[in-house]
């Protein structure tokens, strides 16, 4: 990744940990990679970032941290399978990609986001085309581990 793309980085950290310290009332704390973690039952919510930048943006909660996050951050319990689970992880998406792009903005990047889409899946492994770079980090916090990750286009524009 270049110096730009780094930099662009940390607004996508910066951003977790503040929607998650604002909307769940809990502290991310980076760990590294577990072994085996990406054969996982997860809710994922993938948002994409389109304009100067073009990132798909993603959350992945194994579906236990995930029933903590929706009860967190709605205020009651949410089974994995119900419908509201979706809506819940989709706005903490929302929130998250929002954040991102507040975040881009003061730095001259503009962008636009789109609907979040949120799937439940098995295993989070992160495989992106040719003239792609990917950056993912693991976090733990009181509701379980999760991932945040971005999927960024080239863009001659952000590339040195």
């Amino acid at each position: 990744m270049t110096q730009t793309v780094c930099e662009y980085w940390n607004c996508v950290t910066a951003s977790a940990k503040d929607v998650f310290a604002s909307t769940c009332g809990v502290q991310l704390e980076e760990t590294p990679p577990e072994e085996g973690c990406e054969n996982e039952s997860l809710v994922l919510a993938v948002i994409a970032l389109v304009g100067d930048v073009e990132w798909s943006l993603f959350l992945g909660l194994p579906t236990g941290t995930a029933v903590e996050v929706a009860k967190k951050f709605a205020g009651f319990d949410i089974p994995i399978d119900s419908p509201d689970m979706g809506d819940a992880i989709g706005e903490m998406s929302n929130i998250f990609g929002g954040k991102v792009k507040a975040m881009l903005d003061p730095k001259g990047v503009k962008a636009d986001i789109s609907l979040p889409t949120v799937m439940r899946a098995e295993g989070l492994h992160m495989m992106s085309q040719r003239q792609t770079e990917s950056q993912k980090t693991c976090y733990s916090s009181p509701m379980g581990k999760m991932w945040i990750g971005v999927v960024s286009g080239k863009n001659a524009g952000l590339m040195a």
